[in-house]
């Protein structure tokens, strides 16, 4: 049966990969990214494959604003989602904000996630509502620090990554005990060449150059527990798949719900929402 699929990040890397295998199949795919130019072109691609119509939609998902207006042009292509695919994400070496004064890799990795998940609920209830985050595991030591949640002292990469990939998950924990008839799972993807890390500059950025051969995956392998999960009918629910290519090993994540809560209500008030 064709799905009305929306997936975030569509116009490069994981999420571009994404929507190509799920058009394939026939799917009516709508899809976010920046370039206009390039998402157009694409749009024109997925058309072509097996009967799928693909509509493009160009936001910024670093500001509240375009976060908002993003949900917005989503509900007027459509009143039902089937599969949510949130696959945005950047690295900077360097912490910036965005024109609202987020840190702005806080809102691209995760407040949009909440947000969108959010603001779409009503389409999300209406069609067969299954979200899937690309994230990636939680590292040692990861803490959600409210005294400073935009970093803007004792900043560095690892620890930005630390944070945005713990409250990724308590989101899903959170949203999959507030909303359990929509089912919401965090997938790794792994070391995925798409270029991500071209934000990534001095030390690090040797780091990445050495390891990233040496550790990275293939788009091909990064994608099989998304398209898995796409593709099933099961109702799983608050689970993080660590494994890379294998869609049968799964996690229930188990983190402080009353840390969560907090930064569910927190993700409230930043993103101007109704609880």
């Amino acid at each position: 049966m064709k799905k009305t699929i929306v997936i975030t990040g569509g116009t490069g890397g994981i999420g571009h990969a994404v929507a190509v295998a799920l058009a394939k199949q026939g799917n009516d795919i709508i899809f976010q990214g920046r370039d206009e130019k390039k998402g157009k072109k694409i749009a024109e691609e997925l058309s072509k494959m097996n009967g799928s119509t693909a509509r493009f939609i160009a936001a910024d998902v670093s500001t509240v604003s375009g976060i908002k207006k993003l949900a917005a042009a989503i509900k007027q292509l459509t009143s039902k989602i089937d599969l949510f695919i949130q696959a945005t994400g950047v690295l900077n070496s360097q912490r910036c904000e965005t024109k609202d004064g987020l840190y702005g890799s806080f809102a691209v990795n995760y407040l949009c996630k909440f947000m969108l998940d959010h603001l779409l609920l009503d389409e999300l209830k209406l069609g067969r509502g299954k979200i899937i985050i690309v994230g990636g595991p939680l590292r040692r030591g990861a803490a959600i620090n409210f005294d400073d949640l935009h970093m803007k002292t004792n900043y560095s990469l690892f620890k930005s990554i630390g944070q945005n990939q713990l409250a990724i998950h308590m989101h899903a924990q959170e949203f999959s005990k507030r909303y359990g008839s929509i089912p919401i799972n965090v997938v790794n993807a792994g070391m995925v060449k798409t270029g991500i890390d071209r934000n990534v500059k001095g030390v690090m950025k040797i780091v990445f150059l050495i390891l990233g051969p040496i550790l990275a995956n293939s788009i091909e392998k990064a994608v099989v527990n998304v398209i898995a999960l796409a593709e099933t009918d099961a109702k799983d629910s608050g689970y993080f798949y660590p494994e890379v290519a294998k869609p049968s090993i799964k996690e229930e994540i188990v983190l402080d719900a009353a840390v969560a809560l907090k930064l569910w209500d927190e993700s409230l008030k930043i993103g101007n929402l109704n609880a």
